[in-house]
């Protein structure tokens, strides 16, 4: 089943921390397997660059749904600048597997989930008072 026709609301803590410990540790991805079925599932990654947020999402034996990002983005309570992209992994796998592919988003954090000063503060940006 696809992200956009499950209820995120019920996961969105969960999302939300992993956007907290993404700011929390730049640089290093924060990963996340969340089933939508109990033969399906999705993976989810998401890594601190700067100011931006890179969401990656993972079908495994699926094909990625732009429509998934988007709502995953929505109840993680980022906004996507531009439009979500196909991207390889660097691991070649043996055979004729080839490399993963994943469904990245560059991603902003949402003033009106997060606020400013929170949005700030978590990038470390924020002033001493």
């Amino acid at each position: 089943m696809r992200l956009d026709r499950v209820n995120l609301q019920a996961v969105s803590d969960i999302l939300r921390a992993m956007v907290k410990e993404a700011l929390g540790e730049p640089g290093r991805p924060v990963r996340l397997s969340l089933p939508t079925s109990p033969s399906d599932g999705v993976q989810i990654f998401l890594k601190a660059v700067g100011e931006d947020l890179f969401l990656a999402i993972r079908r495994p034996g699926g094909k990625e749904d732009p429509r998934e990002i988007l709502a995953l983005a929505r109840a993680m309570g980022l906004v996507i600048q531009g439009e979500p992209y196909h991207a390889k992994g660097k691991q070649m796998r043996p055979g004729f597997l080839g490399r993963r592919s994943y469904l990245v988003a560059r991603c902003r954090l949402d003033p009106a989930v997060w606020g400013e000063k929170r949005g700030e503060a978590a990038n470390g940006q924020g002033q001493a008072a």
